[in-house]
C-alpha cells in the first residue's frame, strides 16, 4: 500500500499542496514550525479520520480558510485496488459579517450560530460520503513520533493508545466496541456519582455492568490476540538491534482478573462479579475502577521490567522494535503493508539506533520521514530518497 497523490487545502500552515508521490523513502527536512509534521498529520487524518497532533477538528482549519474549511484527498494504491479519500473539516467558530447600524450609525459586527447538527467533518471514499467508522484503516499508516520513544516509560493510556490505533485500523468491529465502551464508562461514572450523592438507586448499575463486561470481553480478547503477534515480531527485532544480547517480551495486563480456562462465554460473568466485589469503593470514588480503559503492557527484556529498570537506551530500543512490530502485524493480518511515518525521531537517537532503524525502514514499500536537517542520513540514503525542504507550508524538491 502506498500513498500515490496527496493534495491538502487550507489545512494547518498549507493553503495549497498538491504532491505526487509514491512507492520509496521520503525525506522533508526544514526548520521547525514550518510544517513538516503537519503533513504527515495530514496522511495520518486520511488514514484514521482524527489527528494525533490537535485536541479537536477545528485546530487544523487554517484560519484564512474560506468558508472555514480545510480539505484534504488522498489516491491510495493498495493490494487489490485504487481509492480515492476526501475529507472536509469544517472550523465550527461562528462566522462574523457586518450589518449596517440604525439610522445611519456605524456598521454592527454580529455572528450567527451554526446549526447544532451541522457535521464538522465529512469523509468520502470514492466520491461516495461514508460514516468516520468505515473510513478508519481504508488506508493504513504507522506512526512513530518522538513522544513513542517514551512507550515504555510514558504513561499506561499511551500504551493503551499504540494498542487502540493499530486494532481500530486493521478491525472496524474493535473500533466500535471501544467507542461504545467508552460510552459506556462515561454514563457509569456518572451514575455512581449520582449514587454516591444518594440521587440514585445502586441497583440501576447493573445494565450498565452488564454492557461493559460484554464489551470489555470483546476489546480484552483482542488486545491480547494482538500482544501475542507482536510479540512473535518484537522480539526478533529487538534481538537484531541489540546484536543478539537481549529477548523482548510485552505482557498485557488486564485490570480484570482473568483466567486461560474462561471461554469467551464465562468471562463476562467472572468479570462482572469483580464489579460486585469492587462495588462500593467504585461509589465512594465515583469512577469506574475495573475495566480495559485500566489495562497496560509491561516490556520485559531477558525477564526484567524496562519501565523500572531500563537504561534509557533501552527503552527506545524497545520502543522502535514494538512499532516496527505493529507495522508487520498490521500487515500480516490485512495483506497491506502500512505506511510507515517517522516525525522527527532520527534527532533524538543515538548513531548507532539510528543506523538500525534506518536498516529497517529501508525495507519497507513507502517511508515518509521528518528531521531538521539532513547530517543525521548517510550520503547513500539521501541519493536514494525523494528529498523535500519545507519552507512555511511550501516544499522544494532538493
Amino acid at each position: 500500500m502506498y500513498l500515490s497523490h496527496l493534495s491538502l487545502s487550507y489545512f494547518r500552515n498549507y493553503q495549497n499542496l498538491d504532491l505526487a508521490m509514491g512507492p520509496g523513502f521520503f525525506i522533508f527536512y526544514g526548520d521547525n514550525a514550518q510544517g513538516k509534521t503537519n503533513l504527515l498529520e495530514a496522511v495520518s487524518v486520511l488514514a484514521t479520520a482524527s489527528s494525533f497532533d490537535a485536541s479537536n477538528d477545528r485546530e487544523v482549519v487554517h484560519w484564512q480558510a474560506p468558508e472555514h474549511i480545510a480539505r484534504l484527498k488522498g489516491l491510495i494504491k493498495r493490494c487489490e485496488d485504487d481509492i480515492q479519500i476526501d475529507i472536509s473539516i469544517f472550523d465550527p467558530t461562528p462566522p462574523a459579517f457586518d450589518r449596517p447600524g440604525m439610522s445611519g450609525t456605524s456598521s454592527v459586527t454580529q455572528t450567527f450560530e451554526l446549526p447544532a447538527n451541522m457535521g464538522r467533518k465529512r469523509l468520502k471514499l470514492n466520491g461516495t460520503p461514508h460514516k468516520m467508522m468505515t473510513m478508519i484503516g481504508q488506508m493504513k499508516v504507522v506512526l512513530f513520533a518522538p513522544t513513542d520513544l517514551h512507550l515504555v516509560d510514558g504513561s499506561p493510556e499511551e500504551r493503551r493508545r499504540f494498542v487502540d490505533r493499530a486494532l481500530c485500523q486493521v478491525q472496524p468491529r474493535y473500533c466500535q466496541a471501544l467507542v461504545k465502551y467508552r460510552k459506556i464508562v462515561a454514563q457509569r461514572s456518572a451514575l455512581l456519582k449520582r449514587i454516591r450523592d444518594q440521587q440514585e438507586d445502586p441497583r440501576l448499575l447493573d445494565y450498565l455492568d452488564e454492557q461493559l463486561t460484554m464489551l470489555a470481553n470483546q476489546i480484552m480478547f483482542e488486545r491480547e490476540r494482538m500482544i501475542a503477534a507482536l510479540n512473535a515480531q518484537a522480539s526478533q527485532l529487538q534481538a537484531t538491534m541489540s546484536s543478539g544480547r537481549e529477548h523482548l517480551q510485552i505482557v498485557y495486563r488486564p485490570s480484570f482478573k482473568t483466567n486461560a480456562e474462561w471461554n469467551t462465554q464465562q468471562a463476562p460473568q467472572h468479570y462482572r462479579e469483580q464489579l460486585q466485589a469492587t462495588r462500593r469503593k467504585e461509589i465512594l470514588q465515583g469512577v469506574c475502577l475495573l475495566g480495559p480503559h485500566r489495562d497496560d503492557l509491561e516490556f520485559l527484556v531477558n525477564g526484567v521490567n524496562m519501565l523500572t529498570y531500563g537504561s534509557r537506551g533501552q527503552q527506545r530500543t524497545i520502543a522502535l522494535s514494538a512499532k516496527l512490530a505493529e507495522l508487520a502485524y498490521m500487515h500480516s493480518s490485512t495483506g497491506d503493508e502500512p505506511i510507515l511515518l517517522l516525525d522527527d525521531v532520527f534527532s533524538e537517537l543515538d548513531q548507532t539506533r539510528r543506523a538500525l532503524l534506518l536498516r529497517q525502514v529501508l525495507q519497507h514499500q513507502q517511508v515518509l520521514l521528518t528531521a531538521t536537517d539532513l547530517t543525521s542520513f548517510p550520503e547513500e540514503i539521501v541519493q536514494q530518497a525523494r528529498v523535500y525542504q519545507i519552507t512555511n507550508g511550501q516544499l522544494k524538491s532538493h
